[in-house]
């Protein structure tokens, strides 16, 4: 239950966030601090930001959109074909990546899914969204070390971030009592 709670939150989180967005033709690495603000920038049409000059949108971003509606419909089979698409169409795009980790994972596909949200952290390793699943995915799996370490990059990169607090908090407990 946990699982599919946390994996419907992880792709709602996607949605919400490409939700009023438009995606421009590339995506930029992060940097540190707000990850919902770097979306925000990176992918709106904001005074000064990228996509002001009004670059279209490319195949790949065409992708993304249409795979987040998909999702938005619990369609995930057929959002993946989309997410699928973008990467082949544009393979250093992070968000891409992502999305396309966070579905496989949703539907049990754990090895697939690891090795797309590591491509998207690879990309991007200031994207706060494949640092959190990536620590997801360690911590049920009993990797607990590696769990920790995304954590916390997911912390260096959200530093208020509720549920990563108590994540690492959990795995700091875990620790002490051995179990």
């Amino acid at each position: 239950m946990e699982r599919w709670l946390s994996i419907t939150v992880a792709a709602a989180a996607l949605v919400a966030m490409a939700a009023g967005s438009v995606f421009v033709s590339r995506w930029w690495p992060g940097q540190p601090g707000d990850y919902g603000a770097m979306i925000q920038q990176k992918l709106s049409r904001l005074p000064g930001g990228p996509g002001a000059e009004g670059m279209p949108m490319d195949a790949a971003d065409q992708a993304i959109m249409r795979g987040n509606a998909l999702l938005a419909q619990n369609r995930p089979a057929e959002a993946i074909a989309q997410f699928e698409q973008a990467v082949a169409q544009q393979p250093a795009h992070a968000l891409a990546w992502v999305n396309l980790g966070v579905v496989y994972y949703g539907l049990g596909r754990t090895n697939e899914a690891r090795q797309a949200l590591l491509r998207g952290y690879q990309l991007d390793p200031f994207n706060f969204l494949a640092a959190r699943n990536l620590g997801l995915m360690c911590e049920r799996q009993g990797h607990l070390q590696a769990a920790h370490d995304f954590y916390l990059q997911a912390s260096r990169l959200d530093p208020s971030n509720a549920e990563i607090i108590q994540r690492l908090e959990r795995l700091k407990a875990r620790a002490k009592t051995g179990r």
